[in-house]
């Protein structure tokens, strides 16, 4: 008899029950208050607009986040859309907490209830999981289908030799359909779900009921993904990648064609050596989320491995057939994933978000494993102290988690994205051209432009984006006014050209307050520039920026990101002016920085918040920001040195250092002595 309250003795629903509200409370603790790097603000975009995200993109995500990005709760867009995130995150781990007590030969008591839920919360409170639980991307969507699916998996498994259990094999085909419309990698436990049918009762595959439900379930999931022709048709978002309104550009779309086609599958030749890099990335992940006692938690960090190795071995003392079938399953799961992805060596962004199925095939695993642990213990412990006490020891599994990942997932002061998304919206001239290269200074832009109201005169250009042949089409039918003249062939004949140069003569037409220029500055007739393809013929990011030069007539300013370098400007370069966080085009060569607007843009107008608060963690791409911002400053230092005021300069290097401290960037040596040493020693 185990010997614990009554309440928690007679009800495990109960128990499972806080499971989810604990993990929600946690993810909405900890949330983002607005958008972050990378997919956080182009879905959240996404769904605020009804947008098309860049392919595989995710469909169903943005059909459930479009209601909520539009309920008034007092907050942002953004923030609601996290703390949704938080809540998918949060019943993943019920889910757990459910498939690890299915997988008990009995029905669970109260001693094992309670520790699957601190198995299950082990899980929630993991790094990668925290990670993704506190922002709006599809990852934590992907891995509410994973859980799912397993707990489709065993049910199938517990009724296999019923004659309705063709059933939940039909439910599988349908989670595995509707996956393809959230980020497709659940299909990567395909190969699994195949092997757990022939180990459980392989005659399965004779019955014609099973074919026909799964094969059923699996179309009727797929089908959903229509939904994005309509959206594509009918969509004013700035989003709408590759336009699948056709069916040609629909097949486009899902056949992933724009990133090289064939749905990606090319298991060979491998972009990184197999085992060093690709699998070592996989287990590098394992370890953050199962086996961290490097951490602030220290030995508590390895008591989730230990639970889900001890949950294996006893499984397999009491399930053989069961055990075999779950390894196998999880086996071919993380090969299928390291075969699959195919990472390169030294990738710019980790691959942990895409290991998430397999962190939740294992998070079961650990809930099992202390489920069991706290089960036998109680058992042999026949007595309430000595029970309470076991159970005191289990808390430390998920307590171990929460004390390692707390600092790194407390993301509710960090508004980095949001600011420099602001900062560099807010300086840019009326009417700006804004020329950008990557994710992160587009999609922020474009979020705070559509979603928040945020300088809409300004029209973000992403060049990268600006190679694909659909960019200039869709960009003329979007904003007829925007200067563009040539026509489809137009552009095939200049991409068609040898890569010899082409002389531009640009009229300048304009007052030098219109051209941002002082009063009184006199003006050329025309600037000369010679257009210089950067290979053997021109791609189509250099034919539309020619094109814009020509049509433009100075009418717009442009204006270029200093996120790319000097050289995105290419042949304007030597007619860009520091402006901030951006290049403004004049009509002057090697103009000199404007010293007012310089500092007013980054030191008056422009926001820091949270580098200089030491209780905030500053992510690594954060960092190089701002390091940006200080390298944005140098031009006006060194334009206050050259007018001898060096008082003016040293006033101007401590503000932005006060507000964003060079200690806090882990910025190279070197950089940071140059930092803190123009204009003399810092104060």
């Amino acid at each position: 008899m185990v010997i614990l309250p009554e309440s928690l003795r007679s009800s495990r629903r109960v128990i499972g029950l806080f499971v989810v509200p604990i993990a929600a409370i946690l993810f909405w603790r900890t949330a983002y208050p607005t958008i972050t790097w990378w997919d956080s603000s182009e879905y959240s975009l996404a769904a605020a607009t009804l947008g098309v995200i860049p392919a595989p993109g995710s469909l169903l995500l943005t059909l459930l986040g479009w209601p909520l990005a539009h309920l008034s709760f007092g907050s942002t867009s953004a923030h609601v859309l996290n703390l949704f995130a938080g809540v998918l995150a949060a019943i993943t781990a019920g889910l757990v907490y459910i498939v690890a007590l299915r997988i008990l030969p009995a029905p669970p008591n109260g001693s094992a209830s309670l520790g699957a839920a601190f198995g299950a919360l082990a899980f929630a409170f993991g790094d990668t999981l925290w990670e993704h639980a506190s922002k709006f991307t599809p990852y934590v969507l992907t891995v509410v289908f994973t859980g799912l699916i397993l707990l489709s998996m065993l049910r199938w498994w517990e009724e296999a030799e019923q004659p309705d259990a063709w059933r939940w094999i039909a439910l599988l085909g349908l989670l595995f359909g509707l996956d393809f419309s959230v980020h497709r990698t659940n299909a990567l436990l395909l190969p699994g779900a195949l092997v757990w049918i022939l180990w459980r009762h392989p005659r399965a595959l004779r019955s014609p009921k099973v074919w026909l439900g799964g094969a059923s379930g699996l179309i009727a999931g797929l089908a959903v993904q229509l939904l994005i022709i309509p959206i594509a048709v009918f969509t004013r978002s700035p989003l709408n990648f590759n336009d699948p309104s056709t069916w040609s550009r629909f097949w486009q779309y899902v056949s992933l064609e724009s990133r090289g086609g064939g749905f990606l599958v090319e298991f060979f030749p491998r972009n990184a050596p197999f085992w060093s890099v690709q699998v070592a990335d996989l287990v590098r992940v394992l370890g953050a989320n199962f086996l961290n006692w490097s951490g602030s938690a220290g030995v508590l960090g390895a008591l989730p491995a230990i639970a889900a190795v001890g949950g294996l071995v006893v499984l397999w003392r009491r399930n053989r057939r069961l055990a075999l079938a779950f390894a196998c399953m999880l086996c071919l799961q993380m090969a299928a994933t390291v075969l699959y992805f195919n990472i390169p060596a030294q990738y710019f962004r980790s691959f942990d978000r895409h290991y998430m199925p397999i962190l939740t095939t294992i998070g079961v695993l650990v809930a099992y494993g202390v489920a069991v642990s706290m089960q036998t213990v109680t058992t042999v412990m026949r007595t309430r102290p000595r029970a309470l006490a076991v159970g005191a020891l289990a808390v430390l599994v998920p307590a171990g988690q929460l004390i390692g990942n707390w600092s790194a997932h407390d993301a509710s002061r960090r508004f980095f994205t949001h600011d420099f998304a602001a900062n560099a919206l807010e300086t840019l001239p009326p009417n700006a051209i804004f020329f950008t290269v990557g994710d992160n200074d587009t999609f922020p832009l474009l979020y705070l432009q559509a979603v928040e109201g945020v300088r809409r005169d300004v029209a973000v250009i992403n060049l990268s984006l600006a190679n694909l042949p659909w960019f200039a089409e869709q960009l003329q039918r979007r904003d007829p006014s925007f200067p563009l003249a040539m026509s489809a062939a137009e552009r095939t004949a200049w991409a068609a050209r040898a890569g010899s140069d082409t002389m531009l003569t640009i009229p300048v037409t304009g007052t030098p307050e219109e051209l941002g220029l002082a009063p009184g500055t006199t003006l050329p007739k025309s600037i000369a520039i010679r257009v210089k393809p950067q290979y053997a013929r021109m791609i189509p990011s250099e034919i539309l920026l020619l094109d814009v030069v020509r049509a433009n007539h100075w009418e717009r300013p442009l204006c270029f990101a200093i996120t790319g370098g000097a050289e995105t400007m290419l042949w304007l370069k030597a007619y860009g002016r520091p402006d901030g966080l951006f290049w403004r085009i004049v009509p002057q060569r090697e103009p000199h920085a404007d010293d007012a607007l310089l500092r007013g843009n980054l030191l008056t107008r422009s926001r820091y918040r949270g580098y200089a608060d030491s209780h905030v963690r500053i992510d690594e791409f954060s960092e190089r920001i701002g390091s940006l911002y200080h390298s944005a400053l140098q031009p006006l230092l060194a334009a206050d040195q050259a007018r001898g005021d060096i008082g003016r300069c040293r006033e101007d290097r401590n503000a932005l250092m006060a507000a964003v401290p060079p200690a806090r960037l882990a910025m190279p040596a070197d950089m940071r002595k140059r930092i803190e040493s123009a204009c003399g020693a810092a104060r």
